[in-house]
């Protein structure tokens, strides 16, 4: 079932992605390169880019992650 909180999504937001079904949300996710206040209160925010938002700026379509820490 989706948990949609009230946390925004500002420039490093961490929440789950999903598909059409609110219900949807699986083991994806996204990082919000940007504020992005249209998904407010639509998605599952859970966290936020502590530190390295400058590697994150760096990511581009296609790049593989080979490791994820979270704390």
């Amino acid at each position: 079932k989706a948990e949609f909180n009230s946390h925004p999504h500002l420039k490093g937001t961490v929440a789950m992605a999903r598909a059409a079904d609110p219900d949807s949300a699986g083991s994806q996710f996204y990082i919000c390169l940007d504020t992005a206040s249209f998904l407010d209160g639509k998605y599952t925010v859970f966290g936020q880019v502590a530190e390295g938002q400058d590697v994150v700026d760096k990511i581009r379509r296609g790049d593989k992650m080979l490791k994820v820490y979270i704390k």
